[in-house]
């Protein structure tokens, strides 16, 4: 039997698939870590990064263990690449009504995020539906890397698709993430953008890996909609990846600059102390809209999601 979560279609008759959580039972398919929660906690949207839908609102942000990327570089990596056996006593079971009435107490939304919401897709697919019912936005923070099956399970009912686009090419995905195919998570962007879902994209830039992708990911996204915001976060050495020193901030201005050129009209760096690289300027006049600093809105100066001076319409959700 072959999972269908993910491009990897791991044969899980033969044990648990690459994402070391999902398997067959009894002849069914079974996700193993649905209601298992290994984090969870009440973040600033901002902090997913996403900054252009309901900034300054609240997601109650869970996640599990797995992953089907497992990244070599991975921040996360005691929960993406835990062992379920080994990790199982330290989850706690929440099932989605539970998570969505804890929610509905404490947050605007609802986000999947810390590892791979692909790995328990139908945990989250339950929870969204849940939660759309009780009024809350829905996050899935994705690398990107999930089938078509996955996709149109997650579309009705997840509002906001923050990916990860951490190369360009299958090339570059090969250092850090063996057998992903580039191809599949551009596909999964542009179905997301074509079915008028909210998009923010993330590229964790690491130097002499996947910085030389860096112009193509922003022709990429222009041809899309030079709209959609564009975070590039800085690197720091994690997990496997200690070899590969810290982003140097001069790149990430650089990239910045080299996206806003090409006609990006949100972009964004994580990951440093640099005052207004995480504001919101309006691109058609330059006037201060968004300021934050760190991971909280300051002040929205936006007037029904529109520049107050020169009247442009920003890209994203700002209330309502």
């Amino acid at each position: 039997m072959f999972c269908l979560a993910c491009p990897r279609t791991c044969n899980l008759s033969a044990g648990r698939g690459y994402c070391g959580v999902r398997s067959v039972k009894d002849d069914k398919f079974s996700c193993d870590v649905c209601e298992l929660v290994s984090s969870i906690a009440n973040d600033p949207i901002e902090k997913k990064p996403v900054f252009h839908y309901l900034p300054g609102s609240t997601v109650l942000s869970v996640g599990t263990l797995g992953c089907n990327m497992r990244c070599i570089g991975c921040q996360n990596w005691e929960i993406a690449h835990a062992d379920l056996d080994t990790y199982r006593w330290n989850l706690q079971r929440i099932t989605a009504s539970e998570l969505v009435a804890l929610a509905k107490r404490v947050s605007d939304g609802l986000a999947w995020t810390y590892n791979e919401p692909t790995v328990w897709a139908e945990y989250v697919y339950d929870g969204a539906c849940l939660a759309k019912e009780e009024g809350l936005y829905t996050v899935v923070v994705t690398n990107g890397y999930y089938s078509i099956q996955t996709f149109k399970l997650w579309e009705p009912v997840v509002d906001v698709f923050r990916i990860d686009l951490k190369g360009f090419t299958d090339e570059t995905y090969e250092k850090f993430a063996p057998g992903v195919k580039a191809s599949v998570i551009l596909g999964n962007i542009e179905r997301a953008v074509s079915c008028r879902k909210h998009v923010e994209i993330v590229t964790n830039v690491m130097p002499g890996v996947n910085d030389g992708d860096l112009e193509a990911i922003a022709d990429f996204i222009k041809s899309l909609n030079p709209e959609i915001p564009w975070h590039l976060t800085r690197f720091f050495p994690q997990f496997k990846m200690q070899n590969v020193p810290p982003t140097p901030v001069s790149l990430l201005i650089r990239a910045r600059q080299m996206a806003l050129e090409k006609g990006l009209k949100y972009v964004y760096l994580g990951n440093v102390n640099l005052p207004g690289m995480e504001n919101t300027m309006c691109p058609r006049c330059g006037n201060l809209l968004i300021e934050r600093k760190g991971l909280f809105t300051v002040e929205n100066y936006l007037e029904q999601g529109s520049c107050p001076r020169c009247g442009n319409k920003i890209y994203g959700r700002f209330g309502g």
